[in-house]
């Protein structure tokens, strides 16, 4: 096997060099060949196309062919025409604050420079050409509206220069642009921000520019967050009365996405707001109508702040959500003074205020029916009572009902019957205002003695004398004190009915600021929100005539002229040397200075902003040359960098940024006069005088001068008298008043030479609306809520929680002014002083609230009411005050030990409306006899056998068949009790005799009813047992409430004058603090 390979192999290899290729072989050869040679051929052309673009580029920017800073023009009548077109590729954002529009385009420029033009045939067929920008002749289109001083493109890109001479230039740039913002809408608002580009050296005479398209085109747009662009407009405007002027200007016309704002700002404002309205649905018993109401304007106060941080400072419009904040901060103002005064109605009580008829009239018995309110009925115990006396009466007229026991002597007196309720309308309670509007008046009759005397008993004197002397004076007291608790009581529930009439007042005018609150908040907010749907959209502006205007001269002139006499005036000119011919000589310089913008004065860092342009003339007498030999050439525009300059510079400068960008081209005239316009941002040093702040005007100077030149080299001359505002944008924070400029030849210490400035003042006056709108209306607004301390009851628990509140309140707005104003410690701001005023306002009344609830809350167990605070605060003031405290009762004075009580209360005059002028000892001992006249009056009409519940054997009784003789056995009880009608309210007839000791029946005997012979009083006089310690402890138990009630009732008289005594002083601050 192995030989048999080795024998093919040499086979092979000696016939391989004479075997053929084969057709196959053939056309794989061709194909390899041909594919060398084309990539030969490419090389070599690649290499001769190459070798021509840089013979082509060298020959177009030969320097004595090509000048680029030379107008391509063939003659003077020639303009040239650049079209221009915008492009936007994204809308980065818009600060409102500092009205400044960030945008990112692209600016696509077309001109034909036939000084850039070829044969393609003599260049292997080129016909494009990619060249760098700065190489060739540029339009210098400028943003003219900017607002951060960078004028020019971000990037100098390529140019595209076509054969014949057509150039497409595409730079990318990122452009500030200044933007009225207009905040009337806001967030619902539309802009109209511009961007105004222009030649900065070339006017319409040299330079005509056009819209390559009417819009701007968003082909590459990257769409935004916030804001939708509506319409991207484009305009030429020319002025007639300006030949030279000629400008494009694209409208960017954007509307704000708010659904931001609405999720963060507005959705949560209303909310807040309509807690406001719940502050009167909520009961003024739960003690936290203001803590909701204060929470609630804090909540507010913060948003406007916020807001007032979003929006510019401007005071020509107040934005739509400021309008809102405002009016829900002057609603949930206004419903924090309704709701003191809600509280101030429903903690009156009957000792300090009388309620009016009117007030019973209107708030109780008109606007609940209109407020669709209904009042239960009052259900209190006299009510009850009463109703069933009136059952007892029908009955017993008609018959019905209470028989008589037979041959009792007993009859029902119909007409005490119908004077049921005598014994509970005490004459202390006359003039008690009853629930629901009635009254209830006083119908009690003169008692006679003898009415409710059982037969035998000539007279109540002869009553006492025959009863027991053991008991008959516990007895008496026990009834007194049982009718002196039966008063108290019902003293009680009059207060009670009075003070739930004044909670139902309250209620009322509660229910009825709910619905006005509702209504208007509803209305208002509608009305508020709904008017960005009905504002007038912004339509694109009128484009301007395109038509051109052709402004021939006289002569005609080629841009070879002007290249060649560029050539000629530098060829031997120095920038540096001080163009004078005699060294002596100054060289004198017109200055003016043309404010375009005043972009923002920093209060802070007591900083000025502003966009100026300013324009320089002078004589350079190297620059002069005659127009006939240059053909007729009068001017030429040159790069700044080429001259000298004279270096003025701003010296308050307060960023050390001095100079002005010398970017910009300056115009040669034929006899050397120079004209040099840069544009520049200065920040200026000012000093803020912030005494007025915010109605204050202030002095800021801009001081211009020489650097390095004194007067006899540079002298400066004022063009003019004030800063030129004739191309001035206004803002809606400052108006000029005005602004001149002086001359000042001043000696400096570190120089010998005097130095030539001068120096502008601009007299600014702020407008300030939105100050007042965002600061000052709400400091008041606040501020007046320290007056409602006072006014507030104290019983509610928060009157220091509405001072504190009012306190933070201030101090935010204090710590608001404190970012805003100069850290300055010259003066003192207006606002601040105000803050500052009101702080100390504040402060004094936590401190008298403070000491006001410290006397409120006095008693008897703690303090002692001297003399002179009842005779000051008791008396005197309240009359000068005009406060009407209701008159006390005289049955209200407490008669246990009245003597000495009163005796030792000499100095306590009586606080009871007028202090009853001071009454004299004999009439309040008169007071107090006829007091206990009418207690001592009710014993006596009373039945005794109700206490007398004796436990022996009524045999004893029966079988002697006499009365005993002072009726306490068990036979004269169940006889005489039987003879009384029993109360249907207590059951048998000894509890209905009890209700009788009360005064809750009237039922009496008749004078001429006798009793039966077994029960006349000649059977003799029987002995009675002692009475049992059940009944004994019960009396001591009677009295030990009645003397614990009258103790409780001289405290609470006393705590009631401590009460008056907080009042009178909260009305005094009240005035005080109002004044």
């Amino acid at each position: 096997m192995s030989e048999d390979r080795s024998a093919k192999k040499r086979s092979c290899g000696a016939s391989s060099p004479t075997t053929s290729l084969g057709p196959d072989g053939a056309v794989n050869m061709t194909r390899t060949l041909f594919i060398l040679a084309y990539f030969v051929l490419t090389l070599i052309h690649c290499s001769r196309s190459a070798d021509s673009e840089e013979r082509l580029m060298n020959w177009l920017l030969r320097k004595d062919r090509y000048n680029p800073l030379i107008r391509p023009a063939i003659n003077r009548t020639e303009r040239v025409t650049v079209k221009l077109q915008v492009s936007l590729a994204q809308l980065i954002s818009v600060n409102e604050r500092e009205q400044i529009m960030t945008t990112n385009v692209w600016l696509t420029q077309h001109w034909v420079d036939y000084r850039l033009s070829w044969d393609p045939s003599k260049y292997e067929g080129i016909d494009k050409l990619r060249i760098p920008s700065r190489h060739i002749w540029l339009p210098d289109i400028v943003l003219y509206n900017n607002a951060d001083g960078t004028y020019e493109v971000t990037v100098f890109t390529n140019a595209i220069v076509l054969f014949n001479g057509s150039i497409n230039w595409l730079p990318p740039a990122i452009y500030k642009s200044a933007c009225k913002i207009e905040v009337k809408h806001f967030p619902f608002d539309q802009q109209n921000c511009t961007l105004k580009f222009r030649s900065w050296t070339y006017d319409h005479t040299e330079i005509d520019l056009i819209l390559k398209t009417e819009v701007a085109s968003m082909d590459d747009f990257t769409p935004s967050g916030e804001w939708d662009i509506l319409a991207l407009p484009g305009r030429r405007t020319v002025n007639p009365l300006d030949p030279t002027y000629v400008d494009l200007t694209y409208d960017f016309i954007i509307k704000r996405k708010p659904l931001f704002y609405t999720i963060n700002l507005i959705i949560p404002c209303i909310l807040i707001t309509s807690l406001a309205i719940l502050v009167f649905y909520l009961p003024s018993d739960c003690g936290e109508k203001m803590t909701l109401c204060i929470s609630v304007l804090l909540a507010l106060t913060v948003f406007l702040l916020l807001i007032s941080k979003i929006v510019p400072p401007t005071s020509l419009d107040v934005p739509l959500i400021g309008k809102y904040l405002m009016f829900t901060m002057v609603l949930v103002t206004f419903s924090i003074i309704t709701s003191v005064c809600v509280l101030n109605v429903h903690h009156r009580s009957p000792s300090t205020h009388t309620m009016p008829a009117w007030v019973k009239m209107i708030f109780l018995v008109k606007l609940p029916t209109l407020l669709f309110m209904k009042r239960p009925q009052n259900c209190s115990a006299r009510q009850r009572l009463r109703q069933q006396r009136c059952l007892r009466a029908r009955r017993a007229i008609l018959g019905l009902g209470y028989p008589v026991a037979p041959n009792t002597g007993f009859t029902l007196s119909t007409s005490a019957l119908l004077s049921s309720d005598s014994a509970f309308s005490t004459s202390g309670h006359k003039n008690v205002a009853s629930p629901m509007g009635h009254s209830y008046t006083n119908r009690m009759e003169p008692l006679r003695s003898g009415d409710y005397l059982v037969s035998g008993f000539n007279s109540t004197q002869d009553l006492q004398q025959r009863s027991n002397p053991d008991w008959a004076t516990d007895v008496q007291e026990a009834m007194n004190g049982v009718r002196f608790v039966a008063e108290h009581m019902m003293s009680d529930d009059d207060d009670q009915s009075v003070i739930e009439d004044w909670k139902y007042v309250a209620m009322v005018v509660d229910r009825m600021f709910l619905w006005i609150f509702v209504i208007v908040c509803v209305v208002g907010t509608l009305g508020l929100f709904l008017q960005p749907l009905f504002q007038t959209q912004i339509k694109n502006p009128a484009v301007a005539d395109p038509c051109l205007t052709i402004f021939s001269g006289a002569g005609g002139t080629c841009s070879e002229a002007e290249h060649k006499l560029f050539s000629v005036i530098f060829s031997n000119y120095n920038q540096y040397i001080r163009p004078v011919e005699n060294v002596s000589d100054p060289v004198i310089v017109q200055f003016e200075v043309s404010m375009s913008q005043l972009v923002k004065v920093d209060e802070v860092n007591q900083i000025m902003e502003t966009n100026l342009w300013l324009r320089h003339i002078w004589n350079d007498y190297k620059l002069k040359w005659d127009p006939k030999a240059f053909g007729g050439v009068e001017f030429i525009r040159v790069p700044s960098n080429r001259i000298w300059k004279p270096d003025i510079v701003l010296y308050n400068n307060a960023v050390g940024d001095f100079q002005v960008d010398d970017k910009t081209k300056a115009l040669l005239r034929y006899n050397g006069d120079v004209t040099w316009i840069p544009p520049a941002i200065f920040k200026s040093s000012c000093k803020i005088d912030v005494t007025y702040f915010p109605f204050d005007y202030q002095n800021c100077t801009m001081k211009f001068g020489s650097w390095t030149y004194d007067k006899a080299k540079i002298d400066l001359v004022l063009i003019g008298s004030t800063i030129n505002l004739k191309d001035f944008w206004e803002t809606g924070e400052w108006i000029i008043i005005d602004a001149p400029g002086y001359k000042h030849d001043i000696k400096y210490n570190c120089c010998e030479e005097i130095y030539t400035d001068i120096t502008y003042s601009l007299y600014i006056r702020r407008l300030p609306l939105f100050y007042t709108i965002n600061m000052i209306i709400p400091c008041l607004l606040i501020s007046f809520l320290t007056v409602l301390v006072f006014y507030l009851p104290s019983d509610c628990g928060e009157k220091v929680t509405l001072c504190i509140s009012v306190l933070l309140s201030l101090t935010v707005f204090l710590l608001v002014i404190t970012e805003t104003i100069p850290s300055t410690s010259l003066v003192i701001p207006l606002i601040g002083e105000y803050l500052l005023f009101t702080m100390i306002f504040v402060t004094l009344s936590i401190v008298i609230t403070v000491f006001v609830l410290n006397v409120h809350y006095r008693t008897p167990k703690t303090h002692t009411m001297p003399c002179w605070v009842r005779h000051v605060f008791l008396g005197l003031l309240p009359r000068v005050m005009f406060m009407t405290r209701p008159e006390r009762d005289p049955e209200k004075v407490t008669v246990a030990g009245s003597v000495e009580t009163m005796h030792l209360r000499t100095c306590a005059v009586h606080s009871s409306g007028t202090l009853q002028k001071q009454h004299k000892p004999q009439a309040l001992a008169s007071s107090v006899m006829s007091s206990l006249t009418n207690r001592q009056r009710l014993f006596n009409n009373t039945d005794l056998s109700n206490l007398n519940n004796l436990s022996e054997d009524s045999s004893k009784c029966v079988s002697s068949g006499v009365l005993c003789c002072e009726g306490r056995c068990n036979c004269c009880w169940q006889k005489r009790s039987g003879k009384l009608p029993s109360d249907s309210g207590g059951g048998s007839g000894a509890l209905g005799s009890l209700g009788a000791l009360t005064g809750s029946t009237g039922a009496g005997v008749r004078q001429d009813s006798h009793c039966s012979s077994s029960e006349s009083l000649d059977g003799g006089v029987m002995s009675l047992l002692p009475l049992s310690p059940e009944v004994r402890e019960a009396i001591e138990s009677v009295k030990y409430i009645a003397e614990n009630m009258r103790l409780q009732n001289e405290a609470k008289e006393v705590q009631d004058d401590w009460k008056y005594v907080a009042m009178v002083i909260d009305r005094i601050f009240l005035w005080v603090f109002v004044l």
